[in-house]
């Protein structure tokens, strides 16, 4: 059980989660029923994006439902989305559900906000060449993940205490 999440913070929760995921799925699917064609080398990133969306909407309904190991899966889950990276080489970014995005550009030095809002987006780029270096956070599944790490410790105080002597 997640004894120590009140209902409205389940609800919540399971919402941004499902929310997140199914539109992800769903905004991703139609692109392909429409017939846009899929390269090659966009299949495995593809595939792992819809992945990540119905593995959103899966912890979304454990947490609704309340199992046992819920609050565990969204702390993975949610920090998953929590880094944000762009460099020639790599690129990443994800969020299902709610973002708020702070980066640091290089080369000119920059800091801002990438980008805020509800919704979903999976992103994973090899070789952009041209690409500026950029790291940041996204804030909202940092937060989340964060407050469900609290929340396991205060359901187990025991996984987080170190056995004295």
């Amino acid at each position: 059980m997640i004894g120590s999440l009140s209902n409205w913070q389940r609800r919540g929760l399971g919402v941004l989660s499902i929310g997140g995921g199914a539109l992800g799925f769903g905004s991703s699917m139609t692109a392909v029923l429409q017939g846009q064609e899929l390269a090659p080398t966009n299949i495995v990133p593809f595939a792992l994006g819809m992945g990540f969306f119905l593995w959103g909407i899966w912890c979304g309904v454990q947490v609704l439902e309340g199992t046992r190991n819920a609050l565990y899966r969204n702390v993975i889950f949610w920090f998953v989305q929590t880094p944000l990276l762009q460099t020639p080489f790599l690129g990443y970014t994800v969020f299902c559900g709610a973002q708020l995005q702070v980066f640091a550009k290089l080369s000119p030095f920059q800091v801002g906000f990438f980008g805020s809002g509800f919704g979903a987006q999976f992103s994973i780029n090899l070789g952009q060449p041209g690409a500026r270096f950029a790291i940041g956070i996204n804030l909202v599944a940092l937060c989340i993940s964060l407050w469900l790490m609290h929340k396991c410790e205060f359901d187990h105080p025991a996984l987080s205490s170190v056995p004295t002597k």
